[in-house]
Protein backbone atom coordinates (compact mmCIF):
# COMPACT_ATOMS: atom_id res chain seq x y z
CA UNK A 1 0.00 0.00 0.00
CA UNK A 2 3.05 2.65 0.94
CA UNK A 3 4.31 1.72 -2.24
CA UNK A 4 1.24 2.47 -4.26
CA UNK A 5 0.45 5.86 -1.85
CA UNK A 6 4.31 6.85 -2.88
CA UNK A 7 4.30 5.77 -6.72
CA UNK A 8 0.93 8.05 -6.47
CA UNK A 9 2.64 11.20 -5.01
CA UNK A 10 5.38 11.12 -7.65
CA UNK A 11 3.07 10.55 -10.48
CA UNK A 12 0.95 13.92 -8.85
CA UNK A 13 3.98 15.67 -8.89
CA UNK A 14 4.94 15.46 -12.70
CA UNK A 15 1.84 16.23 -14.04
CA UNK A 16 2.26 19.18 -11.66
CA UNK A 17 5.49 19.84 -12.57
CA UNK A 18 4.82 19.32 -16.26
CA UNK A 19 1.78 21.75 -16.06
CA UNK A 20 4.03 24.11 -15.08
CA UNK A 21 6.63 23.59 -17.63
CA UNK A 22 3.91 23.51 -20.03
CA UNK A 23 2.86 27.00 -19.10
CA UNK A 24 6.34 28.36 -18.82
CA UNK A 25 6.69 27.57 -21.97
CA UNK A 26 3.32 28.86 -23.63
CA UNK A 27 4.39 32.03 -22.16
CA UNK A 28 7.86 31.80 -23.32
CA UNK A 29 6.35 31.10 -26.87
CA UNK A 30 3.78 33.71 -26.86
CA UNK A 31 6.70 36.73 -25.92
CA UNK A 32 9.39 34.99 -28.60
CA UNK A 33 6.41 35.00 -31.29
CA UNK A 34 5.89 38.55 -30.34
CA UNK A 35 8.99 40.03 -30.31
CA UNK A 36 9.58 38.34 -33.73
CA UNK A 37 6.26 39.64 -35.14
CA UNK A 38 7.29 43.25 -34.34
CA UNK A 39 10.84 42.41 -35.97
CA UNK A 40 9.53 40.88 -38.83
CA UNK A 41 7.03 44.47 -38.92
CA UNK A 42 3.87 41.86 -38.94
CA UNK A 43 1.07 44.04 -37.82
CA UNK A 44 -1.74 41.43 -38.29
CA UNK A 45 -0.12 39.15 -36.13
CA UNK A 46 0.44 41.47 -33.64
CA UNK A 47 -2.67 42.46 -33.09
CA UNK A 48 -3.62 38.95 -33.01
CA UNK A 49 -1.95 38.27 -29.66
CA UNK A 50 -3.53 40.94 -27.68
CA UNK A 51 -6.49 39.92 -26.10
CA UNK A 52 -9.49 42.00 -27.38
CA UNK A 53 -10.03 43.75 -23.59
CA UNK A 54 -5.81 43.69 -23.24
CA UNK A 55 -4.62 47.44 -22.21
CA UNK A 56 -1.46 48.53 -23.08
CA UNK A 57 1.10 51.09 -21.40
CA UNK A 58 4.23 53.19 -21.84
CA UNK A 59 5.12 56.21 -20.88
CA UNK A 60 4.88 58.42 -24.10
CA UNK A 61 0.95 57.52 -24.27
CA UNK A 62 -1.47 59.15 -22.26
CA UNK A 63 -3.50 56.39 -21.21
CA UNK A 64 -3.64 52.68 -22.10
CA UNK A 65 -3.82 51.32 -26.12
CA UNK A 66 -7.01 48.95 -26.11
CA UNK A 67 -6.94 45.53 -28.03
CA UNK A 68 -5.72 44.55 -31.37
CA UNK A 69 -6.93 47.85 -32.46
CA UNK A 70 -4.83 49.93 -29.90
CA UNK A 71 -1.64 47.35 -30.61
CA UNK A 72 -2.53 48.01 -34.51
CA UNK A 73 -2.36 52.15 -34.56
CA UNK A 74 0.36 51.95 -31.91
CA UNK A 75 2.90 49.84 -34.21
CA UNK A 76 1.52 51.27 -37.42
CA UNK A 77 3.08 54.38 -36.34
CA UNK A 78 5.95 52.86 -34.79
CA UNK A 79 7.05 51.15 -38.37
CA UNK A 80 6.17 54.46 -39.99
CA UNK A 81 8.07 56.83 -38.20
CA UNK A 82 10.92 54.30 -37.92
CA UNK A 83 10.79 51.85 -40.81
CA UNK A 84 14.22 50.10 -39.27
CA UNK A 85 13.18 49.80 -35.71
CA UNK A 86 14.10 46.24 -34.21
CA UNK A 87 14.08 44.83 -30.77
CA UNK A 88 16.74 42.34 -29.35
CA UNK A 89 15.39 40.48 -25.87
CA UNK A 90 18.18 40.60 -23.27
CA UNK A 91 16.60 38.79 -20.51
CA UNK A 92 13.27 37.11 -19.38
CA UNK A 93 11.78 36.22 -16.91
CA UNK A 94 8.18 34.16 -16.53
CA UNK A 95 6.48 32.92 -13.69
CA UNK A 96 2.74 31.71 -13.76
CA UNK A 97 1.08 34.11 -16.49
CA UNK A 98 3.43 37.02 -16.05
CA UNK A 99 6.63 37.85 -18.13
CA UNK A 100 8.98 40.28 -17.85
CA UNK A 101 11.24 41.10 -20.52
CA UNK A 102 14.20 43.54 -20.88
CA UNK A 103 15.20 44.71 -24.16
CA UNK A 104 17.20 46.94 -26.66
CA UNK A 105 15.20 48.78 -29.15
CA UNK A 106 17.09 50.70 -32.25
CA UNK A 107 15.93 52.40 -35.18
CA UNK A 108 16.27 55.90 -37.03
CA UNK A 109 13.30 58.30 -36.79
CA UNK A 110 13.27 58.60 -40.37
CA UNK A 111 9.47 59.82 -41.02
CA UNK A 112 8.59 61.58 -37.78
CA UNK A 113 4.85 62.15 -37.15
CA UNK A 114 2.94 65.39 -37.46
CA UNK A 115 4.12 67.91 -35.27
CA UNK A 116 7.36 66.22 -34.57
CA UNK A 117 10.20 69.21 -34.70
CA UNK A 118 12.25 68.95 -38.08
CA UNK A 119 15.58 68.45 -36.59
CA UNK A 120 14.70 65.27 -34.68
CA UNK A 121 14.40 63.58 -38.28
CA UNK A 122 17.04 60.98 -39.78
CA UNK A 123 18.12 60.68 -35.60
CA UNK A 124 19.04 57.60 -34.81
CA UNK A 125 18.77 55.86 -31.27
CA UNK A 126 19.49 52.85 -29.66
CA UNK A 127 17.58 52.55 -26.03
CA UNK A 128 17.07 49.70 -23.48
CA UNK A 129 13.96 48.86 -22.65
CA UNK A 130 11.54 46.64 -20.10
CA UNK A 131 7.75 45.09 -20.69
CA UNK A 132 6.05 43.60 -18.25
CA UNK A 133 3.37 41.47 -19.61
CA UNK A 134 0.36 39.57 -18.25
CA UNK A 135 -0.67 36.54 -20.11
CA UNK A 136 -4.32 34.69 -19.89
CA UNK A 137 -5.51 32.04 -22.48
CA UNK A 138 -2.22 32.62 -24.77
CA UNK A 139 -3.06 36.54 -25.32
CA UNK A 140 -1.37 39.36 -23.61
CA UNK A 141 -3.53 40.84 -21.07
CA UNK A 142 -1.62 43.46 -19.74
CA UNK A 143 1.63 44.72 -21.53
CA UNK A 144 3.38 47.59 -19.68
CA UNK A 145 6.74 48.90 -21.38
CA UNK A 146 9.07 51.41 -19.59
CA UNK A 147 12.35 52.85 -21.02
CA UNK A 148 14.19 56.31 -20.31
CA UNK A 149 12.30 59.21 -22.34
CA UNK A 150 15.66 61.63 -21.25
CA UNK A 151 17.78 59.11 -23.35
CA UNK A 152 15.88 58.84 -26.13
CA UNK A 153 15.18 63.10 -26.31
CA UNK A 154 19.00 63.02 -26.11
CA UNK A 155 19.75 61.23 -29.00
CA UNK A 156 17.20 62.52 -31.10
CA UNK A 157 18.83 65.96 -30.56
CA UNK A 158 16.49 67.81 -28.32
CA UNK A 159 18.75 68.85 -25.62
CA UNK A 160 21.01 70.19 -28.82
CA UNK A 161 18.53 72.95 -29.35
CA UNK A 162 17.60 76.56 -28.00
CA UNK A 163 14.48 76.02 -26.18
Amino acid sequence: MRKKSLLSIALGVMVMLAGVQNLYGQSSNVIDEHYKAINNHDIKTIASEYAGDAQAFSPNWEGAKVGPDGATDTFTRYFRSTPDLSYTVNNRISTGNSVVVEYTFTGTLSAPEAGTPDYMKGKKYTLQGCAVFILKDNKIAKETNYFDQVAFLRQVGFFDQNH
